[in-house]
């Protein structure tokens, strides 16, 4: 039997005021946006959901993104019965987006763009959310997730912000499962870098601040091609930073929060 409606309001009062308050640090957040319309969207709060969707638009038809719009355009018309007017004028902007068509705007504010952490902990969130629509965390576990990536987010630390070690610190008892998942959802393999011995030649292949702060970390070479450890195996932003900063093509293996922490303090002693 499903849950009842109160624990749902409860799980679902939790998930809206973690992401509300990632939302007010970054306001054009996209991840964030469809985080919340996915949640209202869920538990059939239409009005709630139409009015992050029209949000998500804004924030689209500024950004011109049209994987985005993509997605908006296949959900708009499920709400042409209640919002008819609305879901036209939305569904014509969201045709300029993706027709590459778009009226020229002002650029956004200095004060409103989006700082380079805010980037690094979006890819972190939209794990979280494929995770959990995934069905590999829970709801309760989900919003667990959110409220630390947000409360470390804001910290000086000195690791990646990353899924796996909020999950890790939390002592999840299913870190090999969610491993293995992620592994197979992203075609990236996961390896022990216990069995790797990191030598002198991997000081400074990459700035200290990637492995740092990013969430990639060099442990080798095969022939002139670059192997980095990373905890998010779906982000390719990474991937083109690392390969950029590196100047190698680079082949990525998913690693454990813990061993990666391990090779970091390694990476440090040589910078040192």
């Amino acid at each position: 039997m499903g849950k009842d409606k109160h624990a749902i309001d409860g799980d679902l009062a939790d998930s809206v005021a973690m992401l509300e308050q990632i939302l007010e640090v970054m306001p054009q957040d996209l991840m964030t946006l469809r985080a919340l319309y996915n949640a209202y969207n869920q538990y059939d709060r239409r009005e709630q959901a139409f009015d992050y969707l029209v949000l998500l638009t804004d924030v689209t038809y500024s950004s011109k993104d049209s994987e985005t719009a993509e997605f908006i355009m296949k959900q708009l018309p499920g709400f042409e019965e209640e919002f008819p007017s609305e879901v036209t004028v939305q569904l014509a902007r969201l045709q300029t987006v993706m027709g590459h068509d778009v009226p020229s705007e002002p650029p956004v504010s200095e004060e409103k763009s989006t700082p380079a952490a805010d980037a690094e902990i979006g890819e972190e969130l939209a794990l979280a959310w494929k995770l959990y629509e995934e069905n590999q965390l829970s709801q309760e576990e989900y919003s667990s997730v959110l409220h630390d990536l947000t409360e470390v987010s804001s910290k000086e630390v000195d690791v990646p912000v990353s899924v796996l070690h909020v999950l890790n610190d939390r002592g999840f008892s299913q870190m090999n499962r969610i491993m293995n998942h992620m592994s197979s959802r992203s075609g990236v393999p996961c390896v022990s870098l216990l069995n790797f011995e990191l030598s002198e030649q991997m000081d400074g292949v990459l700035p200290l601040e990637v492995s740092a702060r990013d969430g990639a970390l060099p442990f080798g070479f095969f022939g002139n091609d670059l192997l980095v450890a990373v905890l998010n195996p779906f982000s390719k932003v990474l991937i083109d930073k690392v390969e950029k900063s590196g100047g190698h093509r680079c082949h990525t293996y998913l690693v454990s929060a813990e061993e990666y922490d391990i090779a970091l303090g390694k990476l440090r002693g040589m910078a040192a």
